[in-house]
């Protein structure tokens, strides 16, 4: 089967599976097996399931994601969360709910929704949010800075690519994240109108900055040691270990806590997403796709929004995102040996609407797990604001041009 055909065929796949309330997980496995058997040899599909399940991507992300779960739950366990909540809603909690996933994104951590969600847990209760609309603030926050720091993988690779400076990069990057925060204010002002009004008199011992600092100084540390270079696996243990000797927890606690981490769904969803990106990659259903764009004659401004944003969609990673539509775009993107900036803007940030929107996007998937959403039903408030940024995206380029 034409590989670009079998690609677009499993994402209707999973996405028809996830319709009729198929566990995650395995609609993405699903979506896996399809893409391989429609386009590679039988024999291969065994051989790439292995391959994703021993690569040291896999692994090293399980380890990340069964840390952080195990972290938060011992911080729950704790009563930190609690604690965290009650110092950060005193700068209220409607701006509480939206800053510290803003804050928590500012560093690429893998699995870093995880850990925003977990900052905000008990704002959420407190909010009286249903699960879909939590995931969504999350979410959509945790992901703005995405488009406006240069430690972000995609907007390094970008850089290297079109070998321009950081610096070209995020000027050229800055109206997708203000359109980010404009529609996405506009969502969540709808959803916290309901909302109960703030507790007054929520008394609390020692200043404000210094409950702050108490009730998360471990989210803070994974934070610093990421920053000062270390590994983010690493990062996570060292941290859990840190709270457990900090804390002195106990052995049901330490057992509730890795139970937390090792959840069976959440563990089968990586390695589902996983295999999805593996058969993808050894299909070469991506450059199929991009060659099958062109020889139908596809205006530019097409190719440029279709490309990435359907490659983000089906990888769920902004690294794969970039790494394969940015290549074969260069032929639209550059001009007498210089970036187009605005073609680069409507490619990055279709890409960008892509992978956020994507059923295979860890921090959507964990998000929605995290606070045990119906992943459909987020797509109520997902949509909305990445439809508007994308079309905006696309009129400015077409009046711009």
């Amino acid at each position: 089967m034409n590989p670009s055909l079998a690609l677009l065929a499993s994402i209707v796949l999973v996405l028809a599976l996830l319709r009729v309330r198929m566990q995650l997980g395995l609609a993405v496995f699903c979506g896996s097996i399809a893409l391989s058997l429609l386009v590679l040899t039988p024999i291969e599909t065994p051989r790439l399931m292995l391959s994703a399940l021993t690569s040291v991507q896999t692994l090293r992300l399980l380890a990340i994601i069964v840390c952080a779960l195990s972290l938060s739950r011992l911080m729950e366990l704790k009563g930190m969360l609690v604690r965290l909540a009650n110092a950060l809603e005193t700068i209220g909690p409607r701006l509480a709910i939206h800053v510290a996933p803003v804050a928590i994104g500012l560093m690429p951590l893998p699995g870093g929704a995880l850990v925003s969600a977990t900052a905000v847990k008990d704002l959420v209760r407190r909010l009286r949010l249903s699960a879909e609309e939590a995931t969504f603030i999350n979410f959509w926050y945790r992901h703005i800075c995405e488009f406006a720091t240069p430690v972000y993988p995609g907007v390094i690779m970008a850089g290297v690519f079109l070998s321009v400076p950081l610096s070209f990069i995020l000027l050229h990057l800055a109206p997708v994240w203000l359109l980010m925060v404009a529609f996405g204010t506009l969502v969540s002002i709808r959803i916290l109108r309901k909302a109960p009004p703030p507790a007054s008199g929520n008394s609390m011992g020692g200043s404000i900055p210094q409950e702050i600092v108490q009730s998360s100084w471990p989210v803070l540390l994974v934070v610093a040691l990421v920053i000062i270079g270390l590994d983010a696996a690493l990062a996570f243990l060292v941290t859990l270990l840190a709270l457990s000797v900090a804390q002195r927890v106990s052995r049901d606690d330490v057992a509730d806590s890795l139970r937390s981490g090792f959840d069976p769904r959440i563990l089968f969803l990586l390695y589902a997403v996983m295999l999805y990106k593996t058969v993808v990659e050894a299909s070469g259903a991506a450059q199929a796709l991009f060659n099958d764009m062109q020889t139908i004659g596809m205006p530019p401004v097409v190719i440029l929004t279709a490309l990435p944003l359907l490659i983000g969609f089906s990888s769920g990673l902004s690294s794969a995102m970039v790494g394969i539509s940015i290549p074969l775009l260069l032929p639209f993107l550059t001009a007498e040996h210089s970036v187009d900036g605005l073609s680069f803007l409507l490619a990055y940030g279709a890409g960008g609407m892509g992978y956020l929107l994507s059923p295979l996007h860890l921090c959507l998937v964990l998000s929605a797990e995290y606070f045990k959403a119906r992943l459909s039903s987020v797509y109520r408030y997902l949509l909305p604001p990445a439809l508007a940024v994308l079309l905006t995206l696309f009129f400015m380029y077409v009046l711009l041009s």
